[in-house]
């Protein structure tokens, strides 16, 4: 969602075919060019903002370009556009969109003014969860719950103090300053974000073909969201995950964890040589997939056998352990 604090930690360089400098930032928000593969390019946002924005992904094709995800800033994604022109001269048709959190979608305006023809696709539950997003994204809608949420970082900066007393070090002070950045990057965003919805659903499979390249989008089930779309290149056994894989550790929330573990099984059995996440490098191996799928069937078992009737979620939450997957996706950092 576009105020969630969640991050994500920059080492795509490192575990990427080939990286391109970002051409320039806006604040702290930039993003990195990715050869994933022969005509499949990652546009990556390479270091862990407060305000995140997704991966955006071009596959192109002889006779079109199907993007998946359109980002969250549309500045980048203005950029990211410009991009996309430079590596083919075909449009872009289809924009699939993974799942509703806005950091996936807000800049999806930036495709339509790029290139007017180009379809929107989702899961019909992301499709409807758009739409009681649209009047959110601008106006004092947009800005007051982001202007809120920096208050205290402002005011932390400032007395150069924690809550608790402590002084602040010159890496901390440092740190806020960069989170203070993007919030007012976002701020200035709420006025040039415009709202462009989905002209096309589907429930379970839908294959585009893109001239010398097939695509499959596929809805599994319910994981991340309840709308969670993946594309998958079997040619090339290339797998776009969404949200369904985030890395170095998931992004969980209002999520349906038995689901999502089955769907990370299904993932695992296609057999995908390289995985784009949601957010986080390009993968290279299904390890890290597998690990997801095991953290949430511990979640899962572990949840099932000590729940008793009238047994709070908090005394629950209390019964599951998942410190040993903690150290394991942190290397006890």
């Amino acid at each position: 969602m576009r105020t969630l604090h969640l991050v994500v930690a920059g080492l795509a360089a490192s575990l990427s075919l080939a990286a391109d400098a970002a051409p320039k930032s806006w604040g702290p928000f930039t993003y990195e060019t990715i050869k994933v593969a022969d005509n499949v390019y990652a546009f990556d946002e390479p270091k862990l903002n407060a305000i995140v924005s997704s991966n955006i992904i071009a596959v192109l094709g002889d006779k079109a370009i199907l993007v998946f995800d359109g980002g969250h800033h549309p500045p980048v994604t203005r950029a990211i556009t410009a991009e996309i022109r430079k590596l083919s001269s075909k449009p872009v048709k289809y924009l699939a969109i993974s799942h509703w959190h806005d950091d996936h979608w807000v800049a999806n305006a930036e495709f339509a003014s790029a290139w007017p023809a180009v379809q929107f696709i989702a899961h019909p539950f992301t499709a409807q969860l758009m739409e009681t997003r649209e009047g959110k994204l601008n106006g004092a809608a947009c800005i007051d719950p982001l202007a809120s949420q920096v208050k205290p970082l402002r005011e932390e900066l400032a007395s150069g103090k924690h809550e608790d007393g402590t002084p602040i070090s010159d890496r901390g002070k440092a740190f806020l300053r960069d989170e203070i950045s993007g919030f007012d990057q976002s701020i200035a965003e709420c006025a040039e974000a415009r709202y462009r919805g989905v002209d096309l659903t589907f429930d379970s499979e839908l294959q585009i073909d893109l001239g010398g390249r097939k695509v499959k989008l596929l809805h599994l089930g319910r994981g991340n969201t309840a709308g969670d779309v993946v594309a998958w290149l079997p040619e090339s056994r290339i797998l776009l995950a969404g949200d369904l894989i985030v890395h170095p550790f998931p992004f969980a929330t209002q999520s349906y964890i038995t689901e999502w573990a089955a769907i990370l099984r299904k993932l695992d059995a296609m057999g995908p040589a390289i995985i784009v996440p949601g957010h986080g490098p390009v993968l290279h191996d299904k390890q890290y997939l597998q690990d997801l799928a095991s953290l949430f069937e511990s979640i899962s078992s572990q949840a099932h056998a000590a729940w008793q009737p009238g047994m709070s979620a908090d005394d629950l939450r209390k019964k599951v352990d998942i410190s040993t997957w903690s150290a394991r996706f942190s290397h006890d950092d």
